[in-house]
């Protein structure tokens, strides 16, 4: 099929730094993809400031057909997660879980000054946007924290934090979670990490590692050929 041209001659207003820094950078096709539609979809927000919600991503059907370009036999809402998390994980993208009554959505904004700030201020310093349980509320299960702080769940990270579920205490993978918000590496990688250490190390500071006795290289057999 051969295109036959654009309808207008208003072009959509781009970021200068999305076609010196961002595009000669991605070699991925879903990321590329996803961050052109982004910038498209950004368009037609009307929150202040501007970003497009997951869902909006999973009904774009112009999106749904040019990944399926790309990975035919694959599902198009892993190609579409892939592509995603591609994205936050350069830095063109921004993750925020903004609530919305009963429910949380998860927002995707550009990585400027203002937006980081408006994160920021959401976040303070803490998972701000999760509402505080009280006693008579349930607490939290490890699969809406993960949507509501990191990202989206795949089949196989579903199977990952059912295991993690099962091999670590409650506390610590809320705790994990919290971690990778405060450091900004809202990955399961940093939080599976952050779990090992607390499981090798305790929940205390790292371990230090003493630092070798020189005396005993000055005794011993070592003593005539080892002089200070």
């Amino acid at each position: 099929m051969t295109f036959t041209g654009f309808s207008t001659d208003d072009p959509i207003k781009l970021p200068r730094e999305l076609f010196t820094e961002v595009l000669p950078a991605i070699s991925q096709p879903a990321e590329l993809k996803v961050t052109l539609q982004f910038f498209y979809l950004l368009r037609g927000s009307r929150r202040r400031p501007r970003m497009v919600e997951w869902a909006d991503f999973r009904a774009d059907a112009d999106l749904a057909r040019s990944l399926r370009a790309i990975a035919p036999l694959r599902p198009t809402e892993d190609v579409l997660i892939e592509g995603i998390e591609a994205a936050v994980r350069r830095g063109t993208l921004l993750h925020a879980a903004v609530p919305e009554g009963p429910r949380v959505g998860n927002w995707y904004l550009a990585n400027t000054d203002r937006n980081r700030l408006w994160i920021a201020r959401m976040v303070d310093g803490d998972i701000a946007w999760l509402p505080v349980p009280t006693p008579a509320q349930q607490r939290p299960t490890i699969f809406r924290l993960y949507e509501q702080n990191i990202g989206v769940l795949t089949p196989m990270l579903t199977e990952e934090l059912k295991e993690a579920q099962e091999r670590y205490p409650a506390v610590w993978l809320e705790d994990a979670i919290r971690e990778a918000v405060r450091s900004n590496k809202r990955s399961w990688r940093y939080i599976r990490a952050v779990l090992n250490r607390w499981a090798t190390h305790g929940r205390g500071p790292l371990p230090v590692v003493p630092s070798e006795d020189p005396s005993k290289y000055i005794s011993g057999e070592l003593s005539d050929i080892i002089k200070f």
